[in-house]
């Protein structure tokens, strides 16, 4: 039995010997403990603790509050005394060993959900770990604190969402309704507006037999949806009630799914990090980057803004964000040029389901060009040429089989005609359109690959044996050539090289090796063709703009920033005399 014992899921809570820890000097004490634990799988530097929590105060006597801090901690946690000591202490920096003899549910919650084909059992377990919010009621007086709280807080209410919603899914598949009824209440409690979480409660009731039950459910996602978004409920939502109401609605069998609740909801889409997206299941890529998020609570009742730091280089704060993309009233501190006249793409959040946005750049207006898509997550997005079409990656976040994994989607620009264009059993990401609108290059567990936009004639162009794996990548201006950034192909491989490979897969060669190698990377060419920018960051924040010569000749040179139209996202893209 473990020793000690941390709550995080709920109100924060702590057990030492199975009585409650007492002693904390104050709750900056219990913030440095609750971020150690589910910070614990790298060290952290003592600057940085200080910085977290004590932002305000000079560095030096930040630091003295670190010390004291610290002393108290290792005195109400029994650290002093236990063998192993559940921190790891260095002159220079603190971690918290998730091997030691503690049990923190947040750690328990992630390792049940990371398993790569988590049981009934597992899922079930995670759930009843869910008593809250994560640190529920907790206030640290601390903003950098306060704002990681809000998007662990956040990540945390996700997975525990999908898990319900795949828990409910699984018994309602078995033909176990009541079973599946208390998962499916859980959602709708946690969160009242998410249309998704009635339909499948309703949809379970009338299953269950209580039609009665099933009908006041309705009107209470009727109510609750024009309370909270003052909207109708959808199209979907509604033919399900009428079928209940008329005794038309069709049993399905066990193992199908049901009609609307959409291909992420049947899939365990359990995610390790709401805030990142995954790996690709075979070779994973580097590059993968999380940007700056923009928080929204549903309802309008809180607006909060959460600002990440080095990851604003992906595309002003926006680019795939995990929450409703709103216009700020304070615009997120950006290292991208000031913007001209054009529309960049995001993924806006419909709360549980994030929906497909378009800014524009002129005006800092935000509209949302997508309403009902089911997807748990939506990666990278891409304009066409002509700014008609959107291309993008989306899928489950928690992937236990190759079929599962994300696929590619092309969508008219006014959120009409969704068709999947890739559906092999393999994770394709980082789709970006040719100049020409004729090809749409990829990234396909690890490999290089384009594709026609109508799906057809898929080929791989670079991923042999012993070749490094594809990170983010992008099409030169004129179409002919391919950027892209190399990495070992292990999870957790950093960026190695930035590579350049022709359109028809010939002539691949390294135009420059990044020392030391960064956390993240992504690659941007010039408009004229010349020049490639590679985006990179390191640990504690840093980012770095280094800009290559194509050919790999010469030293390279460094900017302050990157312009806005030589990201895929941004339309038109290919400069000032090549936009309309």
């Amino acid at each position: 039995m473990a020793r000690l014992k941390i709550s995080l899921l709920g109100p924060f809570q702590a057990t030492l010997d199975g009585e409650p820890v007492v002693g904390f000097d104050s709750d900056k004490v219990r913030a440095l403990l609750a971020y150690l634990t589910v910070e614990a799988d790298q060290p952290h530097s003592r600057d940085k603790l200080a910085g977290l929590l004590w932002s305000e105060w000079p560095d030096r006597d930040a630091r003295k509050n670190l010390r004291y801090a610290l002393s108290n901690l290792r005195q109400v946690i029994g650290d002093r005394e236990a063998t192993p000591s559940s921190l790891r202490i260095s002159r220079q920096t603190i971690q918290f060993d998730d091997t030691s003899d503690a049990w923190i549910d947040a750690i328990t919650f992630n390792r049940l959900l990371k398993t790569p084909k988590p049981t009934v059992q597992a899922l079930g377990e995670a759930a009843d770990l869910y008593r809250g919010e994560f640190l529920e009621g907790f206030f640290a007086n601390s903003v950098p604190f306060e704002e990681w709280m809000l998007l662990k807080r956040e990540q945390f209410r996700r997975q525990a969402l999908a898990t319900l919603r795949r828990l409910a899914a699984i018994h309602k598949e078995r033909g176990e309704y009541s079973r599946a009824l208390p998962y499916a209440w859980r959602q709708v409690e946690l969160e009242p507006w998410q249309e998704q979480a009635h339909r499948q409660l309703v949809r379970l009731l009338a299953l269950n037999d209580q039609r009665g039950a099933a009908l006041a459910q309705y009107e209470a996602c009727r109510k609750a949806l024009a309370e909270e978004l003052d909207v109708e409920p959808a199209q979907e939502t509604t033919r399900l009630y009428e079928q209940i109401r008329d005794g038309t609605l069709e049993v399905g069998q066990p193992g199908e799914p049901e009609a609307g609740e959409g291909m992420g909801s049947l899939t365990p889409q359990i995610a390790e990090a709401a805030l990142s997206p995954p790996a690709p299941a075979q070779r994973p890529s580097a590059g993968w980057r999380t940007p700056g998020r923009r928080l929204i609570i549903a309802g309008g009742v809180l607006l909060l803004l959460a600002i990440a730091t080095m990851e604003a280089i992906a595309l002003f704060g926006a680019k795939s964000g995990l929450f409703a993309a709103v216009s700020p009233e304070t615009p997120s501190p950006s290292p991208l040029a000031e913007p001209p006249d054009g529309k960049t793409l995001h993924p806006c959040e419909g709360i549980t389901h994030p929906q497909i946005c378009v800014h524009e750049t002129l005006t800092d207006r935000d509209t949302q060009v997508t309403q009902d898509l089911e997807f748990e997550m939506i990666g990278r997005l891409s304009w066409s040429p002509d700014g008609k079409q959107i291309v993008f990656n989306a899928g489950p976040m928690f992937v236990t089989t190759p079929q599962e994994a994300q696929k590619l989607y092309i969508i008219d620009a006014d959120g009409s005609d969704l068709r999947q264009i890739t559906s092999d059993n393999a994770s394709d990401v980082e789709p970006v359109w040719s100049p020409d609108g004729q090809w749409i290059a990829f990234n396909r567990d690890g490999e290089l690959w384009i594709v026609r936009p109508d799906g057809s004639e898929a080929q791989v162009l670079f991923g042999e044996a012993g070749k490094p794996c594809v990170g983010d990548l992008m099409w030169s201006p004129d179409g002919q050539q391919i950027a892209f950034v190399g990495n070992g192909c292990t999870p957790t491989s950093a960026p190695e090289e930035i590579w350049v490979i022709d359109r028809d897969g010939t002539n691949s060669r390294v135009v420059y090796s990044l020392a030391p190698q960064p956390k993240s990377a992504e690659v941007l060419w010039s408009d004229d063709g010349q020049k490639i920018l590679c985006i990179h960051g390191y640990e504690g924040g840093e980012t770095q703009f280094l800009l290559v010569d194509a050919s790999g000749a010469g030293e390279p040179s460094t900017l302050d920033r990157a312009p806005y139209w030589w990201h895929p996202t941004f339309w038109p893209q290919w400069g000032h005399s090549n936009r309309e």
